[in-house]
């Protein structure tokens, strides 16, 4: 991991933004006492995704995050169904900002099965896009993260980013999957203080 560190460091020289959009729902309370969230596990061919994603995602004051190991350890075929539901809706930009409730996708049996495989968690934050691909030494990633509420279905915010470094082979992968995973939970941290 201390490798990682330093090459984050040593990568944010050579790193490209080229785009990202933030919504979030300002109606949106966090429960005064933390929330837990459940992170849907990253589904691609890249084995160090749930370390990567433990090591990010560490709880905070405000946020208690599930092991990425074991969630994806209850995705049973009837929760990948439901989450693909969820992920397929394609909301335009008009819908994403009137804060869409998620029992517009799926019921709330659907919601509450969701959630007690997920350890009761509170939030479900879904990787909707995530994907990175590699070129001529060069390491390209696209994410588009969105954060519900497991408890009433709102929907808290959208997030998504288009990121390169100067990167390529399995230390580039390593880069690119922490930092389009840092910039949700950064992005998120950033709305729960205001």
């Amino acid at each position: 991991m201390k490798n990682l560190i330093f090459a984050l460091f040593t990568v944010l020289s050579g790193m490209t933004f080229l785009h990202a959009q933030k919504v979030f729902n300002e109606n949106y309370s966090f429960k005064s006492d933390g929330s837990t969230v459940a992170f849907v596990p990253i589904i691609n061919d890249f084995k160090d995704n749930d370390d990567i994603t433990n090591q990010i995602l560490r709880d905070t004051l405000q946020l208690k995050f599930k092991d990425a190991a074991v969630l994806r350890a209850n995705m049973d075929t009837r929760v990948i169904d439901i989450l693909k539901k969820i992920a397929e809706k394609d909301y335009k930009s008009k819908e994403v900002k009137m804060f869409p409730n998620l029992t517009g996708i799926i019921t709330g049996e659907e919601m509450n099965y969701i959630k007690e495989k997920f350890g009761n968690a509170d939030l479900l934050l879904l990787p909707v896009v995530f994907n990175i691909n590699q070129s001529m030494g060069m390491t390209f990633g696209n994410s588009l993260f969105r954060l519900y509420d497991l408890n009433n279905g709102d929907f808290i915010q959208q997030f998504s980013e288009k990121i390169n470094v100067n990167i390529g082979d399995e230390t580039g992968f390593t880069i690119m999957t922490s930092m389009l995973i840092s910039g949700e939970k950064s992005h998120l941290l950033k709305n729960i203080k205001k």
